[in-house]
């Protein structure tokens, strides 16, 4: 299977720039037991680059395959970095957009956090929508949630505020999406919408190929974003990096006419494709910088443990699963414990487990955990080699 169109505009000027052989389809799905995590299909992602409006897409992407509903561990909520971020947008969105005491909607909700933090926040109501949700994880009685897709009804719901994140670059057929979103909302132009996404443009500058896997189809950067959501019937009310520039945000609402307003953030095609050109020779020093180092480890018989489960470590031990350098991958999630990395069969564990295991080199899926991590190292007594992505 390959997509000779963009899914985001339709064109058929693709140009395909970066391969990843044999990664798991699968990398927030939990699987209970090794043999299971290692016979997880696997398939080659192929980056292309859309030159008429700068998305960045998997060509080989299989529609096929349900990702959604075989139940998934996406949550970042036990992390006090993460959730004081989580906190300050939350804030700054109710604040914004005048929605104390109001409705909000929250498209791919996973397991509500998100939904229930905003409705703690502004004591309001909130409805939740994903295929995935779990009854149970939250007990929140202003919560209402519905276990199925988005679909054109879900508009009639009495929201004044409708945000999806980290759900996006999930989606192969981007446009059909926004599109739906639209065409569900009809004349209701008042409502705000709320996307956050990772951004490709801080992939492709720092090479950050464990950002890459299969389970993420579509990469976003602010120009592509923006062109799609005015191509869709959006105006744009705001367009800003945010989390060390690691998350894409755009605040936007449903429009009658075509909106034309750009913001100094949009990267011109001419500037990404430079972008990508760059990364096509500089992947492969980055890759092989990597694996120098973790045959160093390996060869010195240092006992190396990978710090952040989920899809960036899948990403990350794809590509140097060969050396069975990792036995054990660290997370907070408690949910994640003693499943097994799918396609890679390395165990999860809880940071406990590191107070007897005692490794000496612990590499951190994303820096931006690093201070919060070694704190808790330390306070364990285990002061290993500390390498931040």
């Amino acid at each position: 299977m390959i997509h000779e169109n963009c899914p985001n505009c339709g064109s058929t000027k693709i140009e395909g720039f970066f391969k990843i052989k044999n990664a798991p389809i699968f990398s927030l799905v939990t699987v209970k037991s090794q043999q299971e995590a290692l016979n997880v299909p696997r398939k080659d992602i192929e980056l292309g680059f859309c030159h008429s409006c700068g998305f960045v897409f998997n060509r080989l992407f299989d529609t096929s395959i349900d990702f959604f509903t075989m139940g998934y561990e996406d949550q970042q909520g036990f992390s006090t970095t993460f959730m004081k971020y989580l906190k300050k947008i939350s804030e700054d969105l109710i604040q914004k957009y005048d929605l104390k005491g109001k409705t909000l909607l929250e498209i791919g909700c996973g397991k509500g956090d998100f939904i229930n933090l905003l409705v703690e926040l502004n004591e309001g109501k909130g409805i939740g929508i994903d295929p995935a949700y779990e009854e149970g994880r939250q007990n929140n009685p202003n919560l209402t949630f519905y276990k199925e897709f988005y679909k054109t009804d879900h508009g009639k719901l009495p929201a004044d505020f409708i945000c999806c994140r980290h759900t996006l670059e999930h989606i192969h057929g981007t446009q059909a999406f926004l599109q739906l979103i639209r065409d569900s909302l009809g004349n209701q132009t008042n409502k705000i919408i709320f996307f956050e996404i990772p951004q490709i443009t801080r992939i492709l500058e720092v090479q950050a190929f464990w950002d890459i896997y299969y389970e993420h189809c579509s990469y976003f950067s602010a120009g592509s974003l923006a062109r799609l959501f005015r191509s869709t019937g959006y105006e744009i009310l705001d367009l800003r990096l945010d989390y060390n520039d690691q998350y894409l945000l755009i605040e936007a609402r449903p429009a009658l006419t075509k909106s034309t307003r750009g913001f100094p953030i949009e990267e011109s095609i001419e500037e990404q494709k430079k972008r990508v050109d760059n990364f096509k020779i500089k992947i492969r020093e980055q890759l092989e910088d990597w694996r120098k180092n973790l045959t160093a480890l390996k060869a010195k018989g240092k006992k190396t443990v990978v710090w952040g489960g989920g899809s960036k470590s899948v990403g990350f031990l794809t590509n140097f699963a060969d050396l069975d350098l990792i036995e054990f991958v660290v997370d907070i999630n408690p949910h994640m414990e003693n499943n097994y990395i799918p396609g890679i069969g390395k165990k999860y564990v809880q940071p406990g487990f590191l107070k007897d295991y005692k490794p000496e080199a612990v590499i951190i899926m994303n820096g931006i955990y690093k201070d919060e991590i070694t704190k808790t190292l330390h306070e364990m007594d285990v002061f290993p080699e500390i390498y931040a992505l």
